[in-house]
């Protein structure tokens, strides 16, 4: 039992063992990444808020403990506030959906006003908190401008404590502008009225309802101020405090001073400062009644108008909730001392420059500069941060400091780009499209939203949106990567500056404030124990007392901890050292007389006041990359929809859709976008996440989720589309020869081809993160690319189908280019062996399948078409068709889904224009094209069912044969005839066939034209296979062992030739083999019966065949009283019937062995020998009427077709013997006039 215990501990330890290695691996892609980093946890190094309101700040005990209590007061009301706003924007209307019915009883009626009482309780319930809370916020900041506008309190006012009203401030002006564009407020209020009416005397508390109701009513519809209702109560409220507005002046003044010189870093603080300006005017601003105490903000010495009028030319709009905008002058316009000829000084009319800042194709090339150089030395130092291991000590923090510069550089810039993409999408909102621009488009549309969304992008803009929030995604994604590894830098780096200055920095003042006997010297002490880490934990008393000036600045030693401030102390550092340094601020004053500070003094306190800016935004990393990367504004609309009165808008109207579309559909060299497809999602992802994280509202998620389902769905499908039609293009223009390449080299410079990396990129996604979810975008790719593969080659087949042999060529190329295709797409997609799709479209593989479509077609075309229409020519070795050829006209291909087209334009018309030139004919290249397509297994099918077919149409020509053996009468061979008398005599035997009606060409020359046909393409078909693999064989001899002899005997280098040679020509053997068994037909119906002394009988095959070749290419009409004329009138038989039948003879004589016997009695022949004779004989004899120059002629060319196919029979057919043939000798003497010379006749067995 222990040792089974042991065993399995010892077991355990090493699941332990190898658990731990394997989590030591990390699975990483090896596509590039194309989407901001995505985490399903968020960590934070430090909350964004102040979550326990600085109370932490009585341990600290310093002297601004009012002011930091007014300030978290202040802070936990713009918190709380933050509810309302969401409440507002997103805030639907219920009333709309209860119905209203009349005629029902009173019963019924009371019913269903007490459901929407119940059901329009809520919502009120929302109304009034927001009313309540305005309330108290207007109480907050009038209690602190009392404060404040006191004289001996006024002496403590501190930037943070102006910071907290600003933002205060800006809460109640959302709220004001919320609560009045939302008609929906007003439309369930007004419900809940009617309701509570009716219902009021029943309920419990109705009265107290009552008088809520009217309260309500009063917030939601006041007489007095029809718009802005909260700001101008809070503005006729500070009227009534004396000094109000040195207050707002100086925060006025502050809120210039941080934009200048730029002191923020989130949007939110920069729009916020911007937003205050007007707002502060108009409260700043006196009543023109007024004209003792009246203030006239725009003629006020205090106040400096040109920084604030270049601030307001610089942002005539600027965003505030969502969708909704601020334009500045608006608000500005309501100030009372306003003047209509002070709107151009204020930015009434945008200039270019303007124009062009709110521009994002004036701003690319900047963006873009700023992008490629901060991103290689951002990877450098983020390479350097993950190899080297982080020691922390003091001699790390010179490199923690670049590290930290480095990161707070890509926050900066980040801002920046995100500002300007918000600030040219508010342009756009509040500048729709023009009417003139709508109609150029030729489109109608009143549409708020799409003149200022859909109609208002040019294509350059959206490429270049697209582009610049690529950027903004890619390096917000690097930075949230590094954040595990800059993080021990970025808390060494601010703990190691804090010491530095409160233990080394503040050694000087203090020294001279103790040798002087300031009161300075316990502010600084009380600043210098806030953030000192000393060494043990003991202060040093007598440091600052020791010191001289000759010792130079103080490099304290401290140890190194990896460590940042709290929120509250380094609120309160900043806070005092501003308060200390700053001329405006008369804290100061207070305590120490402007000489206690020396100018190194003041500089130094400014340098660290400005260098700390960074610091609570670097410890709160996660939460300033969120912020200063956001872009859900591009999808939120919520104040278009309560402006429309719509629900929700068209897919088509949705700027994100809009981006996505026109990366995949916009493609130029000059902007590469299809990888930023990714990063152009993410605006769902930034939309869902504040839906969630900020909003907390569902439904808006729902709403976002249900157009991402309809959106990737569609980019599926598009990138798909592209890609797979961007590699054919590929693939086509390969196909193109050269010298139509250089046709369509002009073409292609005009066409779009972009860097193949660029398709690459998006489909070697297999990790997409969408709302949460991780879909595998290669999966989905694969799956509709596979798709089009199969698409594409059954519409080949179809189109192959629909059409003659010659297309089949151009079907090749198109198999070809998809192989290609895919091959080149196999090796980033998962897709299924080509192998398997092609014959799946064939359907070749099944239990019932005999053939696939390509054999079926091909062959049924071959029998149906090729062999009965087309003419073969022996010496060009192609298949004309005839003039008297009935072509059946098939079916053209039905009109596609989508585009099949295999090639892209350019090269699909050159192609087009080559193939034409082979569709006149069937050749070699067709040949070959066929055997490509049917392979090693289509071919001996092929073979088979032709074969088959030669011997249905030998058998059909048997009842022929028999009637021509019986009418044609016996042959008189005396050669003492003459040419007249041999004319006749052949005129006379046809004249039975001429009086008979009967033709032979429709039924016996065509059946054996087919024939011939047939085997002269399963001859061809042959020596294509042969030349195939001769050239295969060639390419690899180097890899193999046979090699040719050089210096040997010439038997041997025969030997070793014929067994090099040995498997060629298999398939014309085997099929003309099997021709010679089917001779065996003619057998039996005892044609081959060999009389070969009897000359004059007729019943021999080559008797009967020289008779149909004498009638071939004579004329068969009656009404021609010379047959042996040449038809020359009409179409030839030479043109309607080729050398397809003289194949068929010659391989019908060759396996029957009569080759010398039809040599020797061949009618045609006869009459060829005799007309020479007599050309060459002194007596010349007159034809008289005959034509027989032109049959003479006629039938040497025939002669010459027959020689050439003996002699390729005895090539390629097999060596045959027959018992009937006998070897005998002729006479020995002649006739001089009939033309015969001795002639030894001998069947010779072929070889």
């Amino acid at each position: 039992m222990d040792k089974r215990l042991s065993a399995i501990s010892d077991l355990g330890k090493i699941w332990v063992t190898e658990a731990h290695v394997l989590s030591m691996y990390s699975m990483v892609e090896h596509g590039p990444k194309i989407q901001s980093h995505a985490t399903g946890l968020e960590l934070a190094m430090l909350s964004g808020t102040n979550s326990i309101q600085f109370q932490d700040h009585i341990g600290l005990q310093t002297e601004l403990a009012e002011e930091t209590i007014a300030t978290a007061g202040m802070e936990a009301l713009v918190v709380e506030g933050l509810e309302h706003i969401k409440m507002l924007y997103t805030f639907r209307s219920v009333g709309r959906a209860v119905p209203v019915v009349n005629d029902l009883s009173i019963e019924n009626k009371y019913k269903l006003d007490l459901e929407t009482f119940q059901v329009l309780t809520p919502q009120i319930e929302k109304i009034k908190r927001f009313m309540e809370f305005q309330e108290r916020c207007i109480a907050m900041l009038l209690q602190s401008m009392q404060d404040l506008a006191i004289k001996q309190v006024r002496g403590n006012n501190t930037d943070r404590h102006y910071n907290a009203i600003t933002k205060l401030m800006d809460l109640l002006q959302k709220l004001d502008n919320l609560k009045d564009i939302k008609a929906s407020l007003t439309t369930d209020f007004s419900r809940y009225n009617r309701v509570l009416q009716v219902l009021r005397m029943d309920l419990p508390n109705g009265d107290s309802l009552a008088r809520e109701k009217h309260k309500l009513q009063l917030f939601l519809s006041n007489f007095k101020y029809s718009n802005s209702l909260i700001l101008n109560n809070l503005r006729d409220a500070l009227k009534r405090i004396p000094n109000h507005e040195l207050v707002l002046i100086d925060i006025l003044q502050q809120n210039v001073e941080f934009i200048e010189n730029g002191r923020y870093v989130l949007l939110d603080e920069k729009y916020r400062l911007v937003r205050s300006l007007p707002r502060l005017m108009l409260l700043i601003d006196g009543d023109l009644g007024d004209s003792v105490k009246s203030v006239n903000v725009f003629k006020d010495r205090r106040i400096s108008l040109t920084p604030l009028q270049s601030i307001f030319r610089a942002y005539p709009v600027v965003p505030e909730c969502g969708d909704m905008s601020m334009t500045m002058l608006i608000i500005l316009q309501r100030s009372p001392h306003w003047d209509a000829s002070m709107e151009i000084s204020w930015g009434g009319n945008a200039d270019r420059r303007i124009v062009a800042h709110y521009s994002l194709p004036s701003q690319w090339s900047r963006i873009k500069l700023q992008h490629q150089e901060y991103m290689p030395y951002l990877a450098q130092t983020l390479t350097e941060v993950a190899t080297y291991l982080f020691k922390k000590d003091t001699a790390t923090a010179k490199y923690a400091a670049f590290v930290s510069k480095m990161v707070f550089d890509g926050f900066k810039l980040l801002q920046s780009w995100t500002c300007a993409v918000l600030e040219s999408y508010h342009w756009k909102l509040t500048h729709p499209c023009a009417t003139a621009i709508i109609t150029k488009l030729d489109k109608q549309s009143n549409h708020p939203y799409e003149l200022a969304i859909r109609y208002n992008y040019s294509p350059r803009e959206l490429g270049v949106l697209v582009d610049i929030i690529s950027m903004i995604k890619s390096l917000t994604s690097m930075l949230t990567q590094a954040e595990a590894h800059v993080a021990p830098y970025i808390r060494l780096h601010i703990h190691h500056k804090l010491q530095q200055f409160s233990a080394g920095g503040l050694v000087p003042p203090l020294h001279r404030a103790h040798k002087r006997k300031r009161a300075i010297i316990n502010p600084l002490l009380e600043l210098r124990r806030l953030v000192s880490d000393w060494p043990k934990n003991i202060e040093p008393i007598t440091d600052y007392i020791y010191y001289s000036r000759q010792d130079g600045r103080v490099e304290p030693t401290h140890t190194a901890r990896v460590v940042g401030p709290t929120f509250t102390q380094l609120r309160l550092l900043r806070t005092m050292v501003r308060a200390m340094y700053d001329p405006r601020n008369q804290l100061r004053v207070q305590f120490f007389s402007k000489k206690d500070l020396e100018k190194e003094d003041l500089q130094l306190m400014d340098y660290f006041y400005c260098e700390s800016l960074c610091f609570q935004y670097l410890l709160n990393y996660t939460g300033t990359l969120t912020s200063n990367s956001d872009l859900g504004d591009l999808w939120y609309r919520e104040f278009y929809l309560e402006l429309s009165g719509e629900v929700q808008f068209a897919i088509e109207l949705s700027l994100a859709w809009i981006l996505a579309e026109h990366v995949i559909t916009d493609q130029h060299k000059s902007m590469p976008l299809l990888e930023n497809i990714l990063y152009t999602l993410d605006t769902y992802n930034d939309a869902a996440h504040r839906s969630i994280s900020a909003l907390s509202q569902r439904f808006l998620y729902d709403e976002i989720e249900a157009e991402v389902n309809l959106i990737f769905d569609q980019i599926v499908f598009l990138v798909s589309d592209h890609v797979y039609s961007y590699y054919t293009k590929m693939v086509g223009l390969r196909h193109v020869d050269a010298p139509h390449h250089e046709r369509l080299h002009p073409t292609l410079k005009c066409a779009d081809v972009p860097a193949a990396q660029r398709y690459h990129v998006p489909i070697s996604q297999r990790n997409t993160h969408v709302l949460g979810r991780i879909i595998d975008l290669n999966f989905l790719i694969a799956h509709h690319v596979n798709g089009k593969f199969y698409d594409d080659l059954d519409y080949c087949a179809k189109k192959l189908e629909a059409s003659d042999l010659s297309q089949v060529l151009d079907y090749q190329k198109a198999i070809r280019v998809v192989r290609e295709t895919h091959e080149l797409l196999d090796e980033h997609l998962e897709l299924d062996p080509f192998v398997k799709i092609i014959t799946t479209v064939d359907e070749a593989v099944g239990p019932t399948a005999f053939a696939g479509r390509a054999l079926m077609h091909i062959l049924a075309c071959l029998v149906t078409d090729v062999f009965p229409n087309y003419s073969y020519n022996g010496f060009t070795r192609r298949f004309v068709i005839s003039s008297l050829a009935d072509i059946a006209r098939r079916r053209h291909p039905s009109n596609p889904s989508y585009d099949h087209s295999i090639f892209c334009a350019p090269p699909k018309h050159v192609c087009e224009n080559a193939t034409k030139l082979h569709r006149s004919f069937i050749g070699m290249v067709h040949i070959e094209a066929i055997i490509c397509t049917l392979g090693v297994v289509g071919i001996p099918l092929l073979t088979k069912s032709l074969l088959q077919f030669v011997k249905e149409q030998l058998e059909n020509t048997l009842t022929y044969l028999y009637a021509i053996i019986k009418g044609f009468p016996p042959w008189n061979y005396n050669m003492m005839y003459g040419p007249t008398t041999c004319f006749r005599h052949l005129e006379a035997a046809l004249q039975n066939f001429v009086h008979a009606g009967v033709d032979l060409r429709p039924e016996v020359f065509q059946a054996f034209k087919e024939v011939g046909n047939t085997i002269c393409f399963i001859m061809d078909l042959s020596n294509v296979l042969d030349w195939l693999s001769l050239r295969g064989q060639l390419c690899a001899l180097r890899f193999t062992t046979f090699k040719f002899p050089t210096k040997t005997t010439l038997n041997s280098t025969l030997d070793s030739t014929q067994q090099f040679y040995a498997s060629f020509d298999q398939l014309s053997r085997g099929a003309l083999a099997h021709l010679g068994e089917l001779t065996k037909s003619l057998q039996t119906a005892h044609i081959l019966e060999s009389h070969i002394f009897d000359l004059n009988a007729t019943r021999n095959f080559y008797h009967i065949w020289s008779l149909l070749s004498l009638s071939f290419g004579l004329s068969g009409h009656e009404e021609n009283h010379n047959v042996l004329v040449p038809d020359t009138d009409l179409v030839s038989d030479d043109e309607q019937f080729g050398h397809g039948f003289f194949v068929a003879g010659a391989v019908l004589i060759h396996f029957l062995g009569q080759v010398e016997l039809f040599h020797a009695c061949d009618f045609s022949s006869q009459l060829t020998r005799i007309k020479a004779l007599e050309v060459s004989s002194p007596l010349q004899i007159t034809q008289g009427a005959f034509s027989t120059v032109q049959f003479v002629k006629t039938k040497s060319n025939h002669a010459k077709v027959y020689n050439m196919f003996f002699a390729l029979l005895r090539v390629h057919a097999i060596e045959t013997t027959h018992d009937h043939d006998l070897n005998f000798l002729p006479p020995t003497s002649h006739d001089l006039s009939c033309g015969v010379s001795n002639v030894h006749i001998r069947p010779t067995p072929t070889t």
